[in-house]
């Protein structure tokens, strides 16, 4: 790892090194963002094996994914870091990693062969310097559609497989009374349905293309702006409610029927689990519309802060193991709703939607990143979910000037 850049930082990393003697050497604290009942029930598996070999778990948790990163890199530049901490894999956390903050787990990662069992670009999203730098937890997908399929049947409705078809089946629930789309209005949920849209309508190589490379002929293309046409097309189908919903309300609207759909990562899955469904059965799930298979993947990370210097100690090296470990990711996920970042853990005990998942990414081709904190840059990251979320809530703006916005917005920031 390198050296501080400046004295600020030196001093904090020498108060960690302070503070790190008076740690028992199998207590970790683990900060984390987790707070709805199943993602609760999942962490619960985590902490039970780890408490099973002997570790002692303190539980740090803090609403909101933004407010628990910020939480983690504040108390790491205080000098009071939690020893283990969930972050998401990519540009933020490598910029920790510049800063000497964060210890590796190379060690376990090395013994247990990580770099054959994970996907390629979650290998390289995970390391700094040639050392695991976060141990992956799971594989969520984000272009996941859900469906009640009972108000699809009572409307003669089929599962739509192209964005036509979709705004077709959402004009004619809306007749019928019903909320077509249940969306939370909060950017990154905005995001999410933004980047579905984006893939179904420009496919997985242009996606793939346009966040790899954000190249300016691209965000000026005739494809782009199809893409702010279909998703400026989807604005009437949701209900007054939506800005400031959070994500497990609206899944819950499609649960009780209140909604026809949802786009949404396939945590959704844990609150319909949490609600006595099995994904597939009376909520389905598919894909959202696109003219390809592709899997947009995000990963649920925990990092490891620099307690003693670079090497992890033995309760961060304990908690890597049993991340890993295949009965631990089976457990966990399957409460969760996402699949196992391990691609060698047998699938048959899980559910139908989480097979499907598991059998595209046997496929490399289809293997995608997501834009939240793991694909792009973070400042990139944040003027994207600000754009999208800019014009999905203006009134007034037109989707060329939507797809303007969007290439000023992304030029600025990288």
């Amino acid at each position: 790892m390198k050296k501080f850049s400046t004295a600020a930082a030196c001093a904090a990393f020498l108060s960690v090194g302070v503070s790190a003697g008076a740690i028992h050497a199998q207590t970790a604290e683990v900060l984390h963002w987790w707070t709805s009942g199943s993602e609760q029930a999942a962490l619960a598996e985590v902490r039970k094996a780890f408490e099973a070999k002997g570790g002692t778990w303190v539980d740090t948790p803090i609403a909101g994914g933004s407010n628990a990163r910020a939480a983690a890199v504040n108390r790491m530049l205080g000098g009071d870091p939690a020893a283990v901490f969930q972050f998401s894999i990519g540009q933020q956390l490598r910029e920790l990693a510049d800063q000497g903050l964060l210890a590796n787990v190379g060690k376990v990662a090395d013994e247990e062969n990580w770099d054959e069992k994970l996907p390629p670009l979650i290998v390289k999203a995970a390391k700094y310097d040639g050392n695991y730098i976060a141990a992956p937890i799971n594989i969520h997908g984000e272009n996941w559609m859900f469906y009640n399929k009972a108000v699809l049947e009572d409307a003669g409705i089929d599962v739509p497989t192209s964005w036509d078809d979709f705004i077709a089946a959402a004009e004619k629930l809306k007749a019928a009374g019903v909320t077509p789309i249940g969306l939370g209005g909060q950017p990154w949920q905005e995001r999410i349905m933004f980047n579905s849209v984006l893939l179904g309508v420009g496919g997985r190589e242009f996606y793939a293309d346009l966040y790899s490379t954000l190249d300016d002929d691209l965000l000026e293309s005739d494809t782009m702006h199809q893409v702010f046409e279909t998703f400026a097309a989807l604005k009437p189908f949701v209900d007054e409610s939506s800005p400031g919903r959070n994500w497990n309300e609206a899944t819950n609207m499609v649960i009780k029927g209140d909604a026809a759909f949802q786009f949404m990562g396939d945590w959704a899955k844990g609150e319909i689990i949490a609600a006595g469904i099995e994904p597939g059965t009376t909520v389905g799930c598919a894909f959202a519309p696109a003219v390809d298979t592709a899997y947009i993947m995000t990963v649920d990370a925990f990092a490891f802060s620099a307690m003693d210097g670079e090497d992890a100690t033995p309760a961060q090296e304990k908690m890597a193991q049993v991340m890993l470990e295949p009965d631990v990711q089976i457990a966990f996920n399957m409460k969760k709703g996402s699949i196992p970042a391990r691609l060698d853990v047998p699938s048959d005990s899980f559910d139908s939607c989480a097979q499907t998942a598991i059998k595209t990414l046997q496929d490399k081709k289809t293997h995608l990143v997501s834009t939240g904190l793991f694909g792009v840059p973070s400042a990139v990251s944040g003027a994207i979910d600000d754009s999208i979320s800019n014009f999905w809530n203006s009134a007034d703006m037109s989707p060329k000037e939507g797809q303007e916005q969007f290439h000023e917005a992304i030029s600025y920031a990288k």
